[in-house]
């Protein structure tokens, strides 16, 4: 929590001058001397409610900061801060200002006088209360906007953290039924298929403690995923990367995998309408773009682990990751981490 404004020098300093001031001016005008406010500053007087603007405020934040009623209630805290810091502030403005005329002037202080000087200290001392329980207000509002976001960030890093550990189990069965099917007729192929198979997983099992990879070592991952789907759908996906320095742009590690899984069980796919993947980098977005052919009833859990990556990027990134759908393409906008701006812990 910030320190409160009650504590600040500056504040301390100022705000008996401008109540001072303010009060006098009050004083003058309930006793009709308008007139003396031309001669403002060269009247003791002036000087005389600044003091006692000085006594009131300083004896107002010593009270809120050692009479605390702890064990109380916020409510019931407020009220009683609130009649303790004024009564006891009044009454100590009213002791000075007797005091002031007994022993400096000479004479004793008029009831009306008193009253008066208790009614304008009365309102500085609610004025200052307001001032001060509002800012404490405020402050413990924002504390507890910052808790909130700093438990949100970390459900969110929980959540990034199980993400990187995730083995997509459908991805890995289908593979397996695949290779079973080609391993009776095309053995060569099976071959292929065990590699890809292989590569695909023990990269996603090498690469779930790190934060980021190059985009040339997922690139080269997608391909393995690419090469296991095309058997499936008899080579009728086309994959067309076009991205320059690869090597210098980073991703969360399976970012392409997750969503290029998502989009191949969510999309109709044969050889008369092929799906044609795309890569490019965009200002400052790389951005995955495929014709849009959604099947009827969407797989939910490639759907769940999309927007689990979602909102994985916004643990490291202050621009959204999004997607954008037309009549008939589909965009999905990863934001683009270049090497120079991150430091990767070793």
């Amino acid at each position: 929590m910030k320190r409160l404004f009650i504590h600040h020098v500056l504040f301390r300093l100022f705000a008996p001058v401008v109540f001072g001031v303010l009060n006098y001016l009050v004083i003058l005008l309930v006793n009709n001397n308008a007139q003396q406010i031309v001669s403002l500053f060269s009247n003791e007087e002036v000087y005389v409610t600044i003091l006692l603007s000085v006594v009131s405020l300083e004896s107002m934040r010593a009270l809120l900061v050692f009479v605390t009623f702890r064990s109380l209630s916020q409510q019931r805290k407020v009220v009683l801060q609130f009649l303790v810091t004024t009564i006891i502030s009044v009454l100590l403005v009213l002791v000075s200002i007797a005091s002031y005329y007994k022993g400096v002037i000479g004479f004793d202080i008029s009831v009306r006088e008193l009253i008066t000087f208790g009614v304008i200290y009365f309102l500085t001392a609610l004025l200052y209360n307001a001032l001060y329980i509002g800012n404490q207000y405020l402050n413990m509002e924002n504390t507890l906007r910052l808790e909130q976001e700093h438990k949100m960030r970390e459900n969110l890093e929980a959540e990034f953290a199980a993400f990187r550990q995730e083995i997509n189990p459908d991805l890995l069965y289908e593979s397996l039924e695949q290779l079973i099917l080609t391993l009776h007729q095309e053995k060569d192929t099976a071959e292929e298929l065990i590699d890809s198979m292989a590569a695909l997983y023990r990269y996603q099992l090498i690469h779930r403690q790190r934060e980021f990879v190059s985009l040339t070592e997922e690139l080269q991952a997608v391909r393995h995923l690419l090469r296991l789907a095309n058997q499936k759908h008899d080579n009728s996906i086309r994959w067309n990367p076009e991205c320059k320095d690869p090597d210098e742009v980073l991703v969360i590690p399976g970012a392409l995998i997750i969503a290029i899984d998502a989009i191949l069980r969510n999309t109709l796919i044969s050889a008369r309408s092929p799906l044609v993947l795309s890569l490019q980098k965009e200002d400052e977005y790389l951005v995955l773009h495929h014709n849009l052919n959604d099947k009827l009833q969407l797989h939910a859990e490639s759907i769940h682990s999309f927007q689990r990556l979602q909102r994985s990027y916004s643990v490291y990134s202050e621009l959204p990751f999004v997607q954008v759908k037309t009549a008939q393409e589909n965009y999905i906008k990863f934001p683009l981490i270049v090497m120079e701006s991150v430091t990767e812990p070793a």
